[in-house]
């Protein structure tokens, strides 16, 4: 499966980052996922940690420490030390991307000073160690690097200075054009509310079908009618900022409400609105504020299912790739692929949480953009045939009107 980290940076370059840190600093390096699960490592395992991962942890305890560190580190904004469940010391640093945490690099583990027997005692103590086997893992321990607590601090910052840069540019550079295709998007909105009109209750009805569209994590299309409603707020209000940003924050305490509805556990719902408030008082221009609200959008889907287990999880990255790739050939086998489930598996989970198979759906996201193509340009049906995913002009005209009960050219000439 393909993690978000390297759809904005190379893994080669990644690669090449951390292979040379863990060069200098001598410790080992692993990079993770933002559920705590390993990407890359570098440098070898000590044999404490195997031993310890072998006979006496759970599985995946570590990855639930790591993946703490990781979030912890988010919060704070920056590289911290920290002690694991075997009393063994770490760094983390966070990997964030528009606010939201990719992955993390986790340097270590080290000792900030000489071991003695207490160490494994403590340890022996909390998880019922055999005696002989905590005289072998207090042998294991000279194999972990000691490095004093001053040097432990510069590292941490080292870590910051070396590492920081490495989604920052490129993170911005996506913003960039991400703004700029939303402002377009908007834009084009603006400008048919200036020809058309556009009255409340039509605001409110597209307002609650991207409530719906959120509660089935179907990021596409709530960012699609995301923009429909600032367009028209911006419009409706003469662009006034500061009513833009009331509208926004009403619309953010939807969401907060769509996503509680959906199992988001209340802690993580009152982070998120404590944190999505500041963000959205803080905006000073328009297009960040409209920018700012896909993102909370994106949040508030996220937390809701963060909670729902892994198919849920799968089934909302599914989306998320289909939306990326739908001009492309997707294939059942590219889908459970990038969501780390069998083909039989996916389907079944797809059709439960959609309430249609994939095929459905990434037809339904193909015909949505050719309607934006035949009204917004005047590319040919067989152009627009194939830049939406069709394999030729008959199979996407005949799928277009069993859609929508008309030809692409009767649409064209008459727009919903």
């Amino acid at each position: 499966m393909k993690n978000g980290l390297f759809a904005l940076v190379p893994q080669s370059h990644i690669e090449e980052v951390l292979r040379n840190l863990q060069e200098f600093v001598e410790l080992p390096i692993q990079l993770l996922d933002s559920e705590g699960n390993l990407l890359l490592a570098y440098g070898k395992t000590t044999d404490y940690c195997a031993r310890l991962k072998r006979e006496v942890f759970a599985e995946g305890a570590c990855r639930e420490v790591h993946k703490k560190a990781g979030m912890q580190a988010q919060a704070i904004g920056e590289s911290y030390i920290f002690s694991c469940h075997a009393n063994l010391n770490h760094i983390a640093f966070p990997l964030s991307g528009r606010g939201q945490l990719l992955g993390s690099v986790i340097v270590g583990p080290f000792l900030m000073d000489v071991p003695d027997s207490t160490l494994v005692s403590g340890v022996a103590e909390k998880f019922r160690i055999p005696m002989l086997t905590c005289l072998e893992l207090y042998d294991e321990l000279s194999g972990i690097r000691v490095i004093s607590p001053q040097k432990a601090t510069q590292l941490s910052r080292l870590i910051n200075h070396l590492l920081t840069p490495l989604l920052r540019e490129q993170t911005g550079l996506r913003e960039n054009r991400e703004k700029l295709y939303q402002q377009s998007r908007i834009g084009e909105n603006i400008q048919r509310y200036k020809e058309e009109g556009m009255d409340a209750s039509v605001f409110f009805e597209k307002e609650s079908i991207l409530l719906q569209k959120a509660r089935t994590g179907n990021t596409q299309d709530v960012k699609v009618l995301l923009n429909e409603l600032l367009g028209y707020v911006f419009f409706n209000e003469g662009g006034k900022l500061e009513t833009v940003r009331i509208r926004a924050i009403g619309l953010t305490a939807l969401l907060s409400q769509v996503a509680s509805q959906g199992g988001a556990t209340a802690e993580n719902l009152a982070n998120l609105n404590r944190k999505y408030e500041e963000l959205l008082s803080k905006e000073q221009s328009y297009e960040d504020l409209c920018y700012c609200m896909q993102f909370v959008a994106e949040g508030f889907m996220a937390a809701m299912f963060e909670t729902k287990g892994q198919e849920n999880v799968s089934v909302r990255r599914a989306i998320q790739y289909i939306a990326a790739h739908y001009a492309e050939n997707v294939t059942l086998a590219a889908l459970s692929e990038e969501v780390s489930l069998s083909p039989n598996y996916f389907s079944t989970v797809f059709k439960q949480a959609m309430g249609k198979g994939y095929r459905e759906y990434l037809t339904e996201i193909r015909l949505k953009e050719a309607c934006h193509l035949l009204t917004e340009t005047d590319q040919s049906m067989t152009d627009i045939a194939f830049a939406v995913g069709f394999s030729d002009q008959s199979t996407f005209c005949k799928a277009f009107r069993r859609e929508y009960g008309v030809t692409p050219g009767q649409y064209r000439g008459n727009p919903r």
